[in-house]
């Protein structure tokens, strides 16, 4: 009997956030939000479909660094680039949008 056994290797945390993206080095940006994020990547909503394999640079809007959403936002990063690594169209009858996954580029420092 086959299990849908977790494959993550990190804790995802479910937290909306809306984000600002944009496809590394260009100029248009969109307005985002994320359902779920971990240490190396995250969930996120977008009414713009995003091409898998493509560099993506997120910014988190108004982040607070005072500790209002403690726990919520561990391993949220505030400012990154990653890679879309999928991108599902969501069936809704008024607008499209997409869910996309994002893994973090790793840190070289």
């Amino acid at each position: 009997m086959e299990t849908n056994a977790e494959k993550r290797t990190y804790e995802r945390r479910n937290h909306t956030v809306p984000i600002v993206l944009s496809y590394f080095n260009k100029k248009d940006c969109f307005d985002a939000q994320t359902f779920n994020h971990c240490a190396d990547g995250m969930c996120l909503k977008s009414n713009f479909p995003l091409q898998p394999g493509a560099t993506v640079y997120i910014r988190v809007q108004n982040f607070h660094s005072n500790g209002s959403c403690i726990g919520a936002c561990t391993d949220l990063r505030s400012v990154t680039l990653a890679e879309v690594k999928w991108c599902t169209e969501v069936p809704d009858a008024d607008t499209s949008s997409y869910e996309v996954g994002v893994k973090y580029f790793e840190s070289v420092y």
